[in-house]
């Protein structure tokens, strides 16, 4: 059955394995060095930088390295998803040739795990790569005296912590793969069959709701309780956020739908309406990513108007780091949102063809496309945003009084440009797609198949 779901997997192209490896492996590094700052003494014996070093801001960093896991996550799905329409011939045909419903699941997971596994383990090299160029002793970037100490050198994951995180997270592209397939065959002839699904409810809600109960113990005397109260409250927020991709989605389809004054609009409107879930999904981890960033620009006004601290390199190399952070992060969203809409394009090659056809140009199915993920990003995006500034002032305001009018010139401005940044990323990578798009809609896929 390996041997098989090998076959598959090399059915489905080098570069959709590729695509598999590469985030699991950048996940399980990550990973790794999240292990390593765990198992740090309160009193390391090197030279790290502040925010590792410190116990009070080690808690925070460690959640940082591992929010940073989701979009790799989300673009990993995303991945798996690729190509659905042909992965459930191949699939088909082995009903047809005699397998059960669960044997078909279980080379569907094993199809996707291969890959994903393998880059769990190239994950490994991820990880001494990282502490090669950033550890607490330095050999190659010794002279790079512009890199802060971030990974620790002195203490390193054990190998059944190795062994567990390679494992877990081989067991999320299994469990992806398997998930992926149970849909897919009804009958041995790969007849799918298709029910009008239930709309997408507003369940993170109730995760965005829960932090509200821990903000009195934010103002604790006991420092070690008010910071692990506030890590979970930053950790149920964004996972909320996350779960409101697909039904933020598919609310903003229905109120385009209903104003939409061009048919890039319409088109877009209607996708959202009909399938929210997939680019709800792959839009997700921009509304986390606005979260943190609505966050940081309450933090950041704040510094910049304090000028006692204005020079203080600590808080300059911190939010560099931050925005270094954001950036990767906003970009492994923005891959996920490219495979999101190539995997549309394969999926929907003859209704593609159709609009091309009676006269819908490829520069408006662009348009379309480029609209679709702008209407589900932009909005949970601005959402995020307007939590976590709305969070960060309420509690700068309850310790130390009403926030000066200037600062909220800063957060605007910072608001701004981070939309502009997802707005241009998108427009990136659904003019990248172009090519794509103009194969989907050649006269040949017009045929039945």
């Amino acid at each position: 059955m390996i041997r098989l779901a090998w076959w598959l997997a090399r059915a489905g192209g080098s570069a959709r394995m590729i695509l598999l490896a590469v985030p699991t492996a950048l996940a399980s590094g990550l990973l790794l060095v999240a292990v390593a700052m765990v198992q740090l003494p309160a009193m390391p014996n090197e030279v790290l930088f502040d925010l590792v070093a410190d116990t009070g801001t080690r808690g925070g960093t460690v959640l940082a390295v591992v929010a940073l896991t989701l979009p790799l996550l989300a673009l990993l799905h995303q991945v798996v998803r690729l190509g659905t329409a042909s992965r459930e011939r191949r699939l088909a045909a082995l009903r047809v040739a005699g397998a059960t419903p669960g044997q078909v699941r279980v080379v569907g997971a094993l199809e996707v795990g291969l890959p994903v596994t393998a880059g769990a383990v190239l994950g490994i090299g991820v990880y001494a790569l990282l502490r090669l160029l950033l550890g607490g002793e330095r050999t190659l970037a010794a002279q790079l005296d512009w890199t802060p100490e971030l990974v620790p050198t002195t203490v390193t994951p054990a190998w059944w912590q190795v062994v567990g995180v390679v494992a877990l997270v081989s067991l999320a592209g299994v469990v992806t793969g398997w998930w992926a397939s149970g849909h897919v065959i009804a009958t041995p002839l790969g007849v799918t069959r298709r029910q009008r699904r239930r709309p997408p409810r507003p369940w993170g809600m109730l995760l965005l709701g829960l932090p509200v109960l821990g903000v009195p113990e934010l103002f604790n005397e006991n420092d070690e309780s008010a910071q692990a109260v506030g890590l979970a409250c930053v950790s149920l927020a964004i996972v909320g956020v996350l779960a409101l991709g697909s039904w933020t989605a598919h609310r903003v389809g229905h109120i385009a739908q209903r104003h939409a004054r061009s048919a890039a609009t319409l088109l877009a409107a209607r996708r959202l309406v009909t399938d929210p879930r997939s680019v709800g999904r792959a839009a997700a981890a921009l509304g986390a990513i606005g979260l943190v960033s609505g966050g940081a620009s309450v933090v950041i006004a704040d510094f910049i108007l304090d000028q006692s601290e204005t020079g203080d390199s600590f808080y300059i190399i911190s939010f560099g780091l931050l925005g270094l952070a954001v950036l990767v992060a906003l970009v492994a969203a923005a891959s996920s949102i490219a495979v999101c809409a190539v995997e549309a394009l394969l999926d929907r090659k003859r209704p593609l063809a159709s609009l091309h056809a009676s006269g819908v140009t490829i520069d408006t199915l662009v348009a379309a496309l480029r609209r679709e993920a702008l209407l589900a990003a932009i909005p949970l995006a601005v959402m995020g945003m307007l939590l976590g500034i709305v969070t960060l002032v309420g509690l700068y305001s309850i310790q130390n009084g009403v926030m000066p009018s200037s600062a909220f010139g800063l957060i605007l401005i910072q608001a701004v440009l981070t939309v502009l940044l997802i707005w241009l990323a998108i427009g990136v990578v659904t003019t990248a797609v172009r090519p794509w798009l103009r194969r989907a809609t050649t006269p040949a896929n017009l045929r039945t198949e």
